[in-house]
């Protein structure tokens, strides 16, 4: 199904915390000198116009980065990095550009490292393209991201993050995604795998949280941000499964969603940590 564009759900509190993890790993990962492989399985297309018809039908932005955006004067430093990109792109005006997981990525990352975006919409996939022409060491393909996961797998700079974010529209990817980082997992077991879910169904997301597990990975640490929010949005929270996360991520992520728990839907919004170490 190629029917998902991210670009009416753009900035919603989903892509925050997604992007909060996501920022607080890449600021871990590269301060060490030794290149590093990115790999986006679903990149969508760069970067959304929170001003796009798109975006303005159900204006899920309102509940997520315009929310935190409006606070960002009173924000700690584990915010610095993800607001660092957001004040990038809207330097000149009020909030307006929302930057994806491919531009979070691409404004991290130095000069040695090295980005393989997938991504199969074929509109999709024109707008990343323009987007990223201008990034010599980004490569874009159209091709399915789970095949790419395991293709382009182990990396030759023996380091690497892989960030896999479906829009599981389709049922069957709380079986393939598992499927797919465990076979991912065999080729390059130091490598970190970020693994954003939905949570819609709870018996969709137990199953999938069990299949993760048994995987088997050394260390894994799982995060789940609940908005107890009704429809219209329809998607109650959202969760990160990282495997060999850094360090320093469970206690970043805790004090993140502490502040998180004052702005988005205050009062009624609530998280998880779980860090597994076999």
């Amino acid at each position: 199904m190629l029917s998902y564009q991210h670009g009416y759900h753009a900035g919603c509190f989903a892509d925050v915390i997604k992007h909060l993890g996501l920022c607080s790993i890449l600021s871990y990962l590269i301060k060490k000198e030794k290149p590093l492989f990115y790999l986006d399985t679903h990149a969508g297309r760069g970067l959304y116009d929170l001003k796009a018809k798109e975006a303005m039908k159900n204006q899920e932005f309102l509940l997520g980065i315009s929310a935190l955006w409006s606070e960002r004067g009173r924000l700690p430093q584990e915010f610095s990095s993800y607001l660092a990109v957001l004040q990038h792109w809207n330097s000149e005006e009020p909030l307006r550009y929302y930057p994806g997981s491919a531009a979070l990525a691409i404004h991290a990352l130095r000069s040695q490292d090295r980005l393989f975006l997938c991504e199969k919409h074929p509109g999709e996939f024109a707008h990343l393209q323009t987007f990223t022409k201008r990034y010599p060491r980004v490569h874009c393909s159209n091709e399915d991201g789970y095949e790419q996961l395991v293709a382009r797998l182990p990396p030759p700079e023996h380091r690497g993050l892989i960030m896999v974010d479906p829009s599981y529209e389709i049922k069957d990817e709380y079986k393939i995604v598992p499927q797919m980082v465990q076979a991912a997992l065999r080729l390059f077991s130091t490598g970190v795998y970020c693994i954003w879910y939905p949570v819609i169904n709870n018996q969709l997301r137990s199953q999938f949280l069990k299949n993760l597990a048994a995987i088997g990975a050394s260390r894994s640490l799982n995060a789940e941000f609940y908005l107890n929010s009704q429809p219209p949005l329809g998607m109650d929270g959202c969760g990160l499964y990282v495997i060999n996360p850094p360090f320093t991520l469970e206690q970043e992520l805790r004090v993140v969603f502490d502040c998180l728990l004052h702005i988005l839907n205050p009062g009624r919004s609530s998280y998880v940590l779980k860090a597994s170490e076999v």
